[in-house]
């Protein structure tokens, strides 16, 4: 046990072979060094409760303040560490229950784990989020300020905790790594669980589900589970518990059945809803068709078996504005618009308004003070293993990319998203086209409110939650196939880039 996270008691449990015994991090000579991972393929698993028991302040849901000042529970908050070990070099997945990994978080994270020799290069480092919208906002995006309406005080105890927070993860990674590792098998298989919607009214679903079963070599008993969907964790709807969603009902279960962690990774899931998203009941009803069909796939899918050598690569690239961040005319009428937001929303309006006339606030002060964004960061990686290819998007990507993807020819592939960091959504040409005319404007960024238009902010959007000083650019309407210099032009070319096709 360890203290973390503000005071609260933090449990690592790291799941160990049968005949295994469980050494402490004081007797382990070389902190770097794990045990039986020399040939093959091993692994190590660790679990860390991270509930908060300090920080009331949520994500997920914003305009108004919302707050768990009870600190009540329906699900655990958790992290999983799985090391996989290719031949003893080891490989780093850290997933997590949060709504959301700002930049600053991951790279610290990154830099931690890096810099203390737990990977031997950065790209063998994974992390996620599930995006549980009943999860604590930690870091800087979206902006507290923005999203909930908080004052400095409030942002403190965000920020105070954040530190907390990527500490645990880092001593979370380390501890797993400083495990006994168990010489295992990877086999890989897909079923479905279909309980998601379009919320955008588009004709895309994802009802796949990726699994990648890890198996002990000495006697072919599970190991540890690995799980995929896309669909977002909202089945709790808005309120003030603490609860990992469907997605964590879903490993809870799958542990219960097979007696072994359960790691569940989101997928391409921006646009996409629990068709039932209402309460507690919800969560259990789509956890549970979630969960069966992972253990449908454990004991009766046809798999197939996963080897070394693990091939890792991670890049970046830049996702545009509307407007041109580096055109000192266009960036001056886009601060005259959002002049206009915070002379005619009055200073005590609330919800949205409000939350747009705060968002103008910080865009002038940014372009004031020469901070504002000139573009979005969105990390690419990729993971080759013989058998298997996995693709991990940062950003809130729409379910249409994954149908565009999976057209380049690349399988078996499991597309994951909300990956390593999250600072917008990424939409389609035909979402962005669209603006008020689908769910709003939220994922593209842009409707008509307050004299807004395809080169602001739109009012109630992401953009606005995001900070975004614009919509993200997109290719002329009607346009086909999107044009090189647009968001889904940009996207579509370096996953290309990245799979080799």
């Amino acid at each position: 046990m360890l203290r973390g996270l503000a005071g609260a008691t933090v449990l690592i449990a790291t799941t160990q072979p049968a005949e295994a015994t469980t050494r402490s991090a004081q007797a382990v000579q070389d902190p770097n060094a794990p045990q039986d991972s020399s040939t093959g393929l091993a692994m190590s698993v660790g679990t860390l409760d991270v509930t908060p028991d300090s920080n009331p302040w949520m994500g997920g849901y914003g305009w108004w303040l919302r707050a768990n000042n009870d600190h009540q529970v329906a699900r655990s908050l958790r992290a999983h560490c799985a090391v996989i070990y290719d031949n003893g070099s080891p490989n780093v997945l850290l997933r997590i229950d949060i709504v959301s990994i700002p930049r600053s978080v991951h790279q610290r994270v990154r830099d931690g784990v890096v810099s203390a020799g737990l990977v031997d290069a950065s790209s063998d480092f994974l992390m996620a989020s599930s995006h549980t919208h009943s999860g604590p906002i930690i870091g800087d995006r979206p902006n507290p300020v923005v999203l909930l309406g908080v004052g400095p005080d409030e942002v403190k105890v965000i920020n105070d905790y954040t530190d907390l927070y990527v500490d645990a993860l880092v001593d979370l990674v380390r501890q797993t790594r400083q495990a006994a590792a168990t010489p295992v098998t990877l086999n890989y298989a897909e079923g479905d669980a279909a309980f998601a919607k379009n919320r955008d009214d588009l004709p895309y679903v994802l009802p796949r589900v990726s699994v990648l079963l890890a198996r002990r070599q000495s006697d072919g008993n599970p190991f540890a589970v690995l799980f995929g969907h896309a669909c977002h964790p909202v089945s709790r709807n808005n309120d003030t518990v603490y609860d990992s969603d469907h997605p964590g009902f879903a490993s809870e279960a799958i542990e219960n059945a097979l007696g072994v962690p359960a790691l569940f990774f989101q997928g391409t899931a921006g646009d996409l809803n629990p068709i039932t998203m209402s309460g507690d009941a919800d969560v259990q009803n789509n956890g549970t068709v979630l969960a069966d069909a992972v253990l449908d796939v454990v004991r009766n899918g046809s798999f197939q078996p996963v080897t070394g050598p693990v091939t890792t690569s991670l890049t970046e690239i830049q996702l545009p504005f509307t407007v041109d961040m580096t055109d000192p005319a266009a960036v001056a009428a886009l601060r005259a618009k959002y002049q206009y937001r915070v002379d005619n929303i009055k200073p005590d309006d609330t919800g949205p308004d409000g939350a747009a006339r705060r968002h103008a606030q910080l865009i002038i002060s940014q372009i004031d003070d020469g901070t504002v964004l000139k573009s979005v960061p969105m990390p690419i990686q990729c993971w080759r293993l013989g058998g298997l290819t996995v693709l991990a998007l940062a950003n809130e990507v729409l379910s249409g990319y994954d149908i565009g993807i999976r057209g380049m020819g690349v399988a078996p592939l499991w597309i994951m998203s909300y990956a390593n960091e999250v600072n917008c959504y990424v939409p389609s040409d035909e979402v962005s086209w669209a603006g008020l005319d689908r769910n709003y404007g939220y994922e593209a960024g842009w409707n008509t409110w307050w004299s807004g238009d395809s080169t602001i902010a739109g009012v109630g959007t992401a953009a606005c939650s995001y900070d975004l000083p614009a919509p993200l650019r997109f290719s002329p309407p009607g346009t086909s196939p999107a044009t090189p210099d647009s968001t889904e032009g940009i996207l579509m070319a370096a996953c290309r880039a990245v799979l080799g096709v």
